[in-house]
């Protein structure tokens, strides 16, 4: 009687460490959600405010530096039938010729991405969460042709460990599995945060943001200086016409 006395009084105490335990880890998951949420929206902010300040004038200096190859080419009396043989037809932008294997690639890695953390395979509801929050970012990715995104959920070893091996048994719904669940939904949100924080522009933003502190407007600065390479060649064309 005593041995199992000591036995259920030793169960309880697990009990108790495995609550205290959820309790403390849930805590971090909220404060880990909000950190995401607001790195999510300051990224969605500064995104916005570049593509104002520096966008449109890259695309004008872009559109400036076409109608100037077209210029030499009519000075050199090229048809335009009989373009720079290097060049790729159907080019709107500077770079499009790489456009058709960068979007291949993009489609392969999504592909790739969605083969391993598609919800589909969840086992149960909360894994399906998980699988969910991932697939986002991975069409987040794909959307704005961020291939260094993808294959970063591609090579994250402990991401895919856990999405493909935390269910393969069968568990009851105690507070071992809860507990769990609660570490796995973690890793998720951390791997988020890992990955915005990694993010070109989020770096540029932060660079931005000391700059401010100092004083210096960057993105200011950037804007001037892009300015005056579109007034150059304003006048580099006008030269020609």
């Amino acid at each position: 009687m005593r041995s199992l006395s000591l036995h259920s009084s030793a169960l309880k105490d697990a009990s108790v460490d495995l609550a205290g335990e959820i309790v403390r880890l849930e805590a971090l998951l909220a404060e880990r959600r909000g950190e995401l949420i607001a790195l999510q929206e300051e990224l969605r902010a500064f995104r916005a405010l570049y593509t104002q300040v520096i966008g449109s004038l890259l695309a004008e200096l872009s559109e400036v530096e076409r109608a100037i190859k077209e210029a030499e080419r009519r000075t050199l009396g090229t048809d335009d039938s009989t373009a720079d043989e290097g060049e790729a037809p159907f080019t709107d932008d500077a770079g499009a010729g790489d456009a058709l294997p960068v979007k291949t690639t993009l489609r392969k890695l999504f592909w790739s991405v969605a083969k391993l953390f598609h919800p589909d395979t969840a086992a149960d509801e909360t894994e399906a969460r998980r699988r969910h929050s991932i697939m986002a970012e991975a069409s987040r990715a794909y959307r704005e042709g961020d291939v260094e995104s993808l294959n970063t959920l591609l090579g994250d070893e402990e991401l895919r460990f856990y999405c493909a091996s935390a269910h393969d048994h069968e568990t009851q719904e105690d507070l071992a599995s809860r507990l769990l669940n609660i570490k796995e939904e973690l890793r998720t949100v951390e791997f988020g945060i890992k990955r915005i924080r990694q993010d070109g522009l989020y770096r540029l933003k932060l660079s931005v943001a000391e700059e401010a502190a100092s004083g210096r407007d960057a993105l200011a600065a950037q804007a001037d200086a892009i300015n005056r390479k579109i007034r150059k060649a304003r006048r580099r064309l006008e030269h020609l016409s």
